[in-house]
């Protein structure tokens, strides 16, 4: 038996026990990643052709010891031949090709693994997004829930908003969050006096409505909070002004309703618009028709019907909303249902300063109330 291969002859077989353990081993890895490139399938079909000369290759070489008993006695060929050239001819040419196939798998291996890495880190950052997202969704909850509190619980929800204006500005939600906030602010600065705060707070809020609204025109809250501010800086402009905004009011607020119909605000809105025109003075209405060939008209029974949508919506609860059916069945003499819809609006506690203003305004007419 030729040196080389008595001390070689477990090597090698095991050498081909293992390239074909390698390649089954691959071959399942690869059907277990399920994200494998073009590339890779390729050469994994590469892979079973090798294990297909793998095999022509042992049987080549069992044939050879069949014939040439100085495989196993340890004596040279009769033709000759080293132990090398026996090995070689056997394999077809010299080891080269064995390096290159061990190569070979450890390239695919490595590509396997870099394709991994890839997929690992696309999941992670996948998984910041995700949590990100959570993170938006938690902070904007806790505003919202601060927005229907007290004057303090409106003031710490401006500041949080503020705080963690890096961190969200361009998105929508944040920007629309932020106009109602500040448009808040203003009205509890204007309960305690201070005029100007309040002018310069529904001017900015004005500003931060519109932005979110260019930002994203499907946004139904950005186009509602840009309704209402424009709507209040209307205690700072002239008639005319007022009426051109009037316009652009119902635009954003039809628009607002068209997107969430089912936002009860909204309703409430168009409603006070209707109202409003409903309740213009001459003097309004003269002014109106010089600016538009066909000014705005509207009756109390159409912003009644929308009170009653905003009360379907959330029956109820909101004071405000209460009190502008009351004041529609006032203006339609309607005295009774009148009464019914005053009490209801009485009955609802005082929370905000909105609540204040309604809660002025009920008691005055309560002197129209009927038994």
């Amino acid at each position: 038996m030729s040196t080389f291969l008595r001390h070689n002859s477990l090597f090698l077989g095991g050498l081909g026990m293992g390239l074909l353990v390698g390649v089954g081993g691959s071959v399942i890895y690869f059907r277990l990643t399920t994200n494998v490139d073009t590339e890779l399938r390729l050469i994994s079909e590469s892979i079973s052709s090798l294990r297909r000369e793998v095999e022509e290759l042992k049987e080549k070489i069992a044939t050879r010891r069949r014939r040439s008993p100085a495989f196993y006695s340890g004596t040279a060929s009769s033709s000759g031949e080293t132990d090398d050239e026996a090995y070689e001819d056997a394999y077809g040419g010299s080891d080269y090709e064995f390096h290159n196939f061990h190569d070979l798998q450890t390239e695919i291996h490595t590509q396997m693994n870099a394709k991994i890495g890839r997929d690992e880190q696309e999941e992670t950052k996948d998984d910041n997004d995700s949590k990100d997202d959570n993170d938006s969704v938690n902070f904007f909850s806790s505003v919202d829930k601060l927005f229907d509190g007290t004057d303090e619980e409106k003031i710490k929800a401006y500041e949080m908003l503020q705080n963690n204006r890096d961190k969200f500005e361009g998105d929508v939600e944040y920007c629309w969050r932020l106009a109602k906030s500040t448009y808040q602010l203003s009205q509890i600065e204007g309960s305690r006096g201070e005029l100007e705060k309040k002018k310069k707070l529904v001017y900015a809020s004005k500003d931060l409505s519109q932005k979110a609204v260019a930002m994203d025109e499907k946004c139904a809250n950005a186009h509602k909070w840009f309704a209402i501010t424009l709507g209040s800086i209307g205690d700072y402009e002239s008639t005319q002004e007022k009426i051109k905004n009037g316009y652009v009011f119902k635009e954003h607020i039809e628009r607002a309703i068209q997107l969430n119909p089912q936002d009860p605000s909204n309703h409430h809105l168009l409603g006070r618009w209707c109202y409003g025109v409903y309740m213009l003075s001459w003097i309004e209405r003269k002014a109106a028709a010089t600016l538009f060939a066909t000014p705005p008209t509207s009756t109390a029974q159409e912003a009644l019907t929308h009170f009653l949508e905003a009360d379907r919506l959330n029956p109820g609860k909101w004071k405000e909303n209460l009190l502008y059916v009351a004041k529609c069945y006032y203006q339609m003499s309607q005295y009774k249902e009148m009464t019914e819809w005053l009490d209801k609006a009485a009955a609802i506690p005082v929370v905000s300063q909105d609540d204040k203003t309604a809660e002025e305004e009920i008691q005055s007419l309560m002197k129209y109330r009927v038994k």
